[in-house]
């Protein structure tokens, strides 16, 4: 009999993350004050690290009731959490729920069979009928509350299902009374695969003034019971449709799979301030301080990647740019690649010119694969002639839709817009390749104007949104003598089924195969070797 290994490797294959693996569940106790009036015995605060209860004993009719599962808090009572990596405000988080806290609270059974045929009013049981509060930090420094308003009481609705993901959120416009006259089977089924849990969105972060600010990562959560009782059970971290690669320098970059290319002294990490320290030095040769996406983005993409930036100083002659954004690393790294004469493919980035010329100037850029020293007119940009105000913090967000040729810029100060970076230069963009998130040193040689840019400054709570990965779950098998196999893909990508006898040495095992956003399957009528590998080499279709 002939085996088979199945390696799911691609140009673009499977996302990184700046980090071993997503959050998913807190990672360890911060701290914990059990307060007035929480559950004897229920004080061991790291039950609630990991994943919420699982397995059948456990759904929203029977609950977790383990003092290995739960931790009690009374009034007055604290829970602080971390994650890491970071909790990320991913715009495509379902519902917009950024994280999940799990409980014990139940739906209350009123046909009297508790031994699996029980049926609900939609009234919940063991749940706080008291007040709670949840803040959220970056940096376990600088906290800020979850709306009030608009976060919900912690230990309430929905009561865990084990069998459930715990990572996807159940509809929050769903009422207890949605739940009645219905047993466990038709419970589940408005759960929609969901574990349960109450979620809760980064976007409701106030100030103490409760005025809304933008937190694109939280490290930390912390519940606060201020009357009643909650036991909680774990806090998880929401998939979103799409992956996102975040980063907010709490530890090593260097650890976190960011690189340095070309001057290393122009990006210094600040493990205290949890932020990269940055100099644009326009003397200098290209450098960047980068991470590979893992993926390849092109116009048939939705992506976006934000930031927040200080520019501390800067002395500027004429129009030239600090930048951040994305790029092709093979392409910005060689020789012949300028953006002083725009001999420059294949980028997307936030631009800011101190002197443009005539002024002070906040762009985002996007640049054609084609662009080349002799033809530099495929530039897309859109602009807005304002200064950055030294020393203070603006959080930066640049997004592409797919099938657009353009890039959208905003940039918010203290949570209030500041720039919407609306006025275009609409060049023609027919296609795109990037694969790198970098905050980039550009050199000014070769500039015939004398333009120069010497500028200091940070970067921190880096977020680049990205499609899902071109090849996924990538599976097969032998039927009828021959090896079949499928994976999900992307439209616009073509793919190719290789194979091999020793990892070393490659043939096609299939025909060029468009992807479609769904299934595709293959067949290897020759697989003659008694041991083979398979793989799957993908590249967007223009």
């Amino acid at each position: 009999m002939k085996k088979v290994r199945l390696v799911a490797l691609a140009l673009a294959g499977a996302l990184s993350h700046p980090s071993a693996a997503p959050a998913q569940f807190a990672t360890s106790v911060v701290s914990y004050n059990a307060g007035l009036g929480f559950s004897a015995g229920f004080t061991n605060a790291a039950a609630a690290l990991g994943a919420p209860a699982a397995g059948s004993s456990v759904n929203p009719l029977s609950p977790p009731f383990s003092k290995s599962q739960l931790v009690s808090l009374g009034t007055n009572g604290s829970l602080t959490l971390e994650f890491d990596p970071p909790i990320v405000n991913n715009p495509s988080d379902p519902f917009g729920v950024d994280f999940i806290i799990f409980e014990n609270s139940f739906f209350q059974i009123t046909n009297g069979n508790f031994s699996g045929g029980g049926i609900t009013s939609g009234a919940i049981g063991g749940n706080n009928p008291g007040a709670t509060r949840v803040a959220v930090s970056a940096d376990g420094a600088a906290w800020f509350t979850l709306n009030p308003n608009l976060a919900p009481t912690v230990d309430g609705i929905f009561p865990t299902d084990g069998f459930g993901d715990p990572q996807i959120p159940t509809d929050p416009a769903l009422l207890g009374a949605d739940f009645a006259g219905l047993g466990l089977p038709g419970i589940r089924a408005l759960y929609q695969g969901s574990a349960g849990g109450t979620g809760f969105d980064l976007a409701w972060a106030q100030d103490s003034n409760g005025v809304p600010v933008n937190l694109p990562i939280a490290r930390y959560v912390r519940i606060d019971v201020l009357t009643g009782k909650s036991e909680v059970d774990a806090i998880a971290e929401t998939r979103g449709a799409t992956p996102c690669l975040a980063e907010d320098f709490v530890n090593n970059p260097a650890n976190d799979g960011w690189k340095i290319f070309g001057d290393t002294n122009l990006f210094q990490w600040n493990p205290v301030n949890h932020e990269l320290a940055v100099t644009w030095d326009s003397s200098q040769a290209n450098s960047y301080f980068y991470h590979p996406l893992g993926s390849i983005l092109t116009t048939n993409d939705d992506f976006s990647v934000s930031f927040d930036l200080v520019v501390n100083d800067n002395n500027a002659s004429g129009s030239f740019e600090l930048a951040v954004g994305l790029l092709n690393f093979a392409e910005a790294s060689s020789t012949n690649f300028s953006r002083a004469t725009g001999a420059a493919p294949d980028v997307f980035e936030f631009d800011y010119f101190p002197d443009g010329g005539y002024g002070p100037s906040i762009d985002a850029t996007v640049s054609d694969s084609t662009v080349t020293l002799e033809d530099d007119s495929h530039f897309y940009f859109a602009y807005d002639e304002l200064p950055l105000a030294l020393g203070t913090t603006f959080h930066v967000t640049l997004s592409h839709a797919a099938g657009q040729a353009g890039i959208t810029g905003e940039v918010t100060t203290n949570g209030a817009l500041y720039s919407a970076v609306d006025n275009l230069y609409p060049g023609p963009i027919t296609q795109l390749r990037l694969d790198t998130v970098a905050i980039m040193n550009y050199s000014a040689a070769g500039d015939t104007y004398g333009d120069s840019l010497l500028a200091h400054g940070t970067v921190k709570n880096i977020v680049v949104a990205l499609p899902l990965p071109p090849v996924r779950n990538f599976a097969g098998g032998l039927a009828a003598g021959a090896w079949q196999g499928q994976f999900l893909s992307r439209s616009n990508w073509i793919y190719t089924v290789q194979k091999s006898a020793n990892l070393q040495n490659w043939s096609n095992a299939s025909p060029a195969l468009p992807g479609t956003g769904a299934l595709v399957n293959w067949q290897d009528t020759n697989a003659a070797a008694a041991h083979l590998y398979y793989r799957v080499s993908a590249a967007p279709a223009n």
